[in-house]
């Protein structure tokens, strides 16, 4: 595509030996005529750029970007209005409240077990089989992976301000504040966050945005269970087999009397009768 265009004038009328056949004096009608043609070049030139070069108007930019879904989920960009808070549950100046709140996300759900040729047909690579339906792979949907992150983060912080051992190393830190970094740079927001007019450097005040659903990117995980909970980490990495972990199917789905054969549990047992880990157990 060339960086630079250059327009020759339709008549050189300072060349030194004159046109060849001069022209008749421009009238009024004349002018207009030359004004129409020049409209209509014009027009004609925009035409053409937009078939070389996809060149579009902005109305019709922003109808093909509402029409836009997502790769996997096929979730709606822009489907919803999200308003920006200063302040929220999880920046509650209550600490001990706070902590709760950061302890509640849950991101099991966002381990996934979805039907291999789905996977490839959608191009990924095949993950690890899911134990229970051999003909499914099991994935990490990376919005629950930035929200383990998140927490882990959170609970280093609040480990530090409580003076208490770190339970995640360094190198587990390190690595989810590049993996965030990561996501920041791949959706490339370019929401504009206006400014306030005092001095509280406060940015987005009261602004809306607009987001996909999480709402129905968790529905879509829960009906592709990947049966999996993280548990307490610092006692579930460290054991010798990880299947456990991977016996918490829903009520309902297809694997659940496997599981329940695999662990000797009765019919009557389910994923419900085993309480969700907390940090704060035994309390």
């Amino acid at each position: 595509m060339p960086t630079k265009y250059r327009f020759e004038p339709l008549v050189d009328d300072g060349s030194d030996n004159g046109p060849l056949y001069p022209s008749p004096p421009v009238g009024p009608k004349t002018s207009v005529k030359v004004l129409l043609l020049a409209v209509l070049a014009t027009s004609i030139a925009f035409n053409v750029l937009q078939i070389l070069f996809g060149v579009q108007p902005l109305n019709m930019a922003r109808f093909a970007n509402a029409e836009c879904r997502s790769q996997y989920v096929n979730l709606q960009e822009k489907e919803v209005e999200v308003k920006w808070l200063q302040q929220s549950k999880y920046t509650n100046p209550n600490a001990f409240e706070r902590d709760r709140e950061w302890d509640r996300i849950n991101y099991d759900t966002g381990i996934v077990a979805v039907p291999k040729p789905w996977a490839l047909q959608k191009g990924l690579a095949l993950g690890v089989d899911f134990p229970w339906d051999t003909s499914k792979s099991v994935y990490f949907v990376n919005a629950f992976h930035s929200l383990h992150c998140l927490k882990y983060i959170y609970k280093s912080l609040m480990e530090y301000r409580e003076g208490m051992p770190q339970t995640s190393g360094e190198s587990h830190i390190l690595h989810c504040l590049d993996q965030l970094r990561a996501d920041v740079e791949c959706s490339a927001d370019d929401t504009l966050r206006w400014a306030t007019p005092d001095r509280s450097k406060s940015t987005a005040v009261g602004q809306t945005r607009q987001c996909r659903s999480f709402d129905e990117l968790k529905a879509w995980t829960i009906a592709y269970p990947g049966c999996y909970r993280f548990g307490n980490a610092t006692f579930e990495d460290a054991q010798d087999s990880q299947v456990p972990r991977k016996r918490y199917c829903p009520e309902g789905s297809p694997e659940l009397d496997v599981v329940r054969s695999y662990f000797g549990k009765g019919s009557d047992w389910t994923p419900a009768n085993d309480p969700v880990w907390s940090w704060f157990d035994g309390e």
